[in-house]
């Protein structure tokens, strides 16, 4: 570190192993206002790999305001960004900064959520714009959850792109590997097979409507 420093004078972020709970932190500024669109709650798999399972719509953590304050001091401010971050008793240690949006399939959601046409803003914010009014919260839940692979071989079976309702939830797939690929366990996010989409009026419709998902398609590594 000391090192890198006597050769930098701006600020640094280090990365390391962190203990807590990992949340995302997605904003969108126009020079002026850095405005906080939302947060997801990020499900990894048991250490030492480090798999995201699971990218679910959450409330900011009530550390927020220490990420804020974080970013403001890397001078981040202008377009969007996605930044990761640990929470552990009562302490956000950020783990990385992205000037763009979320991925993941979560940029969708984060738009659909909104109800905004959040693509169009951040082009207007760059073509020098200032950020519309705040957008009016709606009572809404989502999860981006990527069907995993478990196993080496060749996928010999799995659903096409997919859109659908069910109930009051609104599903999407899109897959990630073809029917025919060799798939090499790697354990990080390399091994998804596709990810689903729920967005729904709540917690438990959108569970329930991704498990009925799951549990009627197949996807079969043989």
């Amino acid at each position: 570190m000391e090192e890198i420093r006597a050769r930098r004078g701006d600020p640094l972020v280090a990365e390391e192993y962190l203990p807590g709970r990992l949340h995302t932190l997605e904003t969108l500024g126009d020079g002026w206002e850095p405005r906080v669109l939302g947060s997801f709650r990020t499900t990894l798999s048991p250490p030492p790999f480090f798999v995201e399972e699971r990218l679910e719509w959450a409330p900011p953590p009530p550390e927020t305001a220490q990420v804020l304050r974080q970013l403001e001091a890397l001078g981040v401010g202008f377009g969007a960004c996605h930044t990761e971050f640990v929470v552990h008793e009562g302490r956000a240690r950020i783990i990385e900064v992205n000037y763009r949006l979320i991925g993941d399939h979560c940029d969708f959601l984060l738009a659909d959520l909104l109800g905004v046409p959040l693509f169009e803003q951040i082009l207007r914010v760059h073509l020098g714009e200032a950020l519309p009014g705040r957008p009016v919260p709606r009572p809404r839940h989502a999860v981006a959850e990527p069907v995993i692979a478990d196993r080496c071989g060749t996928l010999v079976a799995a659903p096409g792109p997919l859109q659908m309702d069910d109930g009051p939830v609104r599903l999407a797939y899109r897959p990630q590997r073809a029917v025919g690929d060799t798939v090499s366990l790697t354990r990080t996010n390399r091994d998804y097979l596709g990810t689903v989409r729920a967005i729904g009026p709540g917690q438990d419709e959108v569970n329930a409507a991704l498990a009925r998902f799951r549990a009627t398609h197949d996807w079969t590594i043989a």
